[in-house]
């Protein structure tokens, strides 16, 4: 893919996902993450979708921060470190060339990474949790906040694969609108806080080398997040989430067989 129309799709991707969170509480890393896939490495992608994540996180913290439920931050969040801290390290020696398996595919012959078979995995499971109708009515009391925390703190630090957890189990308490949007920016923020750190401990210098893509991807995730901030309603745009599904699926597909 030529490089032109490798970043316009990083740029749309960037833009519309981070409107979407301030509908649907997260989006950006799991629509940016199988994008960034296409053009770097898995754990290089993990580590450029967090950076992108944390900082427009932190812009959209300071847009809503008056927002956010102390009570459910504490909660949720104290769990939430430890299972990302966890979930990175765990990531980190996943991430490390081990080959899991080898397919034969359309005469073509197949290497698949560990963590790259362990990524695509998630995408499959997080995108059927949006598509079936049954699951997707999946939700938790705040009994059960120390366990989401715990687990969607390390899926976060294991793909970034945070926010459909901490939705299933927030989605249904009685936060308001702006509320559940501003407690989970705050709780990403934590989990990005604590795997970037252990990311960048097994990067030898390669994202150095895709500053313009990650710069690039910043600029218009903060875009989107100033015009999500604008037209914030307490609507959820669910057809939109069809296809971020669909999409979630068919890369996740694509990772396990070793084709992207």
């Amino acid at each position: 893919m030529p490089e032109f129309l490798m970043l316009f799709l990083i740029c749309l991707v960037s833009f519309s996902a981070s409107i979407l969170t301030f509908f649907s509480g997260f989006g950006l890393g799991t629509m940016l993450l199988p994008v960034f896939c296409l053009f770097m490495p898995i754990e290089l992608a993990v580590l450029s979708t967090a950076i992108v994540h944390i900082l427009n996180n932190a812009l959209k913290f300071v847009l809503i921060r008056q927002f956010i439920d102390k009570s459910v931050l504490i909660s949720f969040g104290i769990t939430a470190i430890i299972g990302a801290f966890i979930g990175s390290m765990i990531q980190k020696y996943l991430g490390s060339g081990i080959v899991a398996y080898r397919i034969d595919l359309f005469d073509d012959y197949y290497s698949v990474e560990l963590l790259s078979s362990v990524v695509g995995v998630l995408m499959i499971v997080f995108a059927i949790l949006d598509l079936i109708p049954l699951l997707k009515k999946i939700s938790f009391g705040k009994g059960h906040f120390f366990a989401g925390g715990l687990l969607s703190g390390f899926f976060g630090g294991l793909s970034g694969h945070q926010g459909a957890l901490r939705a299933a189990f927030l989605a249904k308490s009685t936060l308001s609108a702006e509320a559940f949007i501003a407690t989970s920016v705050c709780l990403s923020l934590l989990i990005d806080a604590v795997r970037i750190p252990v990311y960048l401990s097994s990067d030898s210098g390669g994202v150095g080398s895709d500053w313009l893509v990650i710069s690039l991807a910043c600029i218009f995730a903060f875009t989107g997040s100033f015009l999500g901030k604008r037209i914030f309603t307490k609507k959820k745009v669910k057809n939109i989430r069809i296809l971020v599904a669909v999409f979630l699926f068919i890369m996740g597909t694509g990772m396990v067989l070793g084709i992207v």
